[in-house]
């Protein structure tokens, strides 16, 4: 092997030991912070899921408790866990009875749909416009959107959400309350999602931009008279590139992390509500299997973030090297 290759060799192993990390800290912490819960899902699953359906004797809490696997240490019901997990075994949801990665490869659809006609929409008015608020600061565009960004970013989502519901589902009767499927079942709830995400990242593609015009080399090639169309879109966008894709990813992995409040609003059957409905329950399996599914989502986005930033920026490809 070349340097070069056992260079990025010890890198994408470095990468790997730091994934694994990260996953075993996350789903470690669930599962203990699951355990520490006074709710207990064996009562619930006893119950009923309103809890309000008579009374439960402690034999038949202790029978439940065993078949649910609640009896065991915590450490032993942990590395069992893990050791399905490992195999794509998440095992059994406690409401449904049915396969914790079947139930979510069945809801990820809608959520996936959502995350990325929201993404596209985002960048697509997000980046053009702070291109433009960067090449005029404090004109009359970049004050306007930092007006609104002051009323985008004070409002909740579920407000803002609430709000587009009422309006276009209630008085205008645009659109059914209930979320439809395809494309017109997006709209809504896409646009809540993109109404914060296109201000956020028009204010941060704005201060990417603005600091790397500070830097040295826009003022040498403005001293060789370089002009000032040319910087902008042959250097300056090129090399703040790497770090405006960086910050794009994050908002996919938000996205697909699943938006469990615009899921619930506009009843979208994506993984939002699976979340929901499974906090509700106290359903141990299908939580540990959303979060695994997060963390493994901000995981993937973000290492194939950094290598796209490692083609597009040179200087990267150095530091692997």
């Amino acid at each position: 092997m070349t340097p070069r290759q056992k260079a990025l060799a010890k890198n994408g192993g470095k990468k790997l030991v730091q994934v694994m990390i990260v996953l075993f800290g996350i789903t470690f912490l669930t599962f203990g912070l699951l355990r520490l819960s006074p709710k207990n899902p064996a009562e619930i699953w006893l119950l009923g899921s309103s809890g309000h359906v008579g009374s439960v004797s402690e034999e038949a809490l202790a029978a439940q408790e065993h078949a649910m696997g609640l009896d065991q240490p915590f450490l032993v019901q942990y590395i069992r866990w893990v050791q399905g997990a490992i195999h794509g075994d998440l095992g059994l949801s406690y409401a449904t009875k049915t396969s914790v990665s079947a139930e979510l490869m069945r809801h990820v659809g809608p959520t996936a749909a959502m995350a990325f006609f929201s993404l596209l929409v985002s960048v697509a008015l997000a980046v053009p416009l702070g291109i433009c608020c960067a090449i005029r600061p404090l004109g009359v565009l970049d004050r306007v959107m930092q007006v609104g960004s002051f009323f985008a970013l004070s409002l909740p989502s579920f407000v803002v959400g609430l709000g587009v519901l009422w309006l276009f589902c209630i008085r205008l009767s645009w659109f059914p309350i209930l979320a439809e499927d395809g494309l017109r079942g997006l709209l809504l709830p896409c646009s809540v999602l993109c109404v914060q995400a296109v201000f956020k990242m028009n204010r941060q593609v704005r201060s990417i931009l603005l600091q790397e015009l500070e830097k040295p080399y826009v003022d040498g090639a403005r001293i060789r008279g370089v002009g000032e169309r040319e910087i902008f879109f042959r250097h300056v966008l090129k090399n703040a590139a790497a770090p405006i894709l960086t910050c794009i990813s994050l908002y996919l992995g938000v996205f697909l992390g699943g938006s469990t409040v615009i899921e619930g609003i506009f009843s979208v059957n994506g993984l939002g509500s699976l979340a929901v409905s499974a906090a509700r329950t106290m359903d141990y399996p299908m939580i540990q299997g959303f979060v695994l599914w997060c963390a493994l989502v901000y995981l993937a986005v973000n290492l194939a973030a950094d290598g796209l930033a490692a083609l597009i920026d040179p200087r990267l490809k150095y530091r692997l090297s």
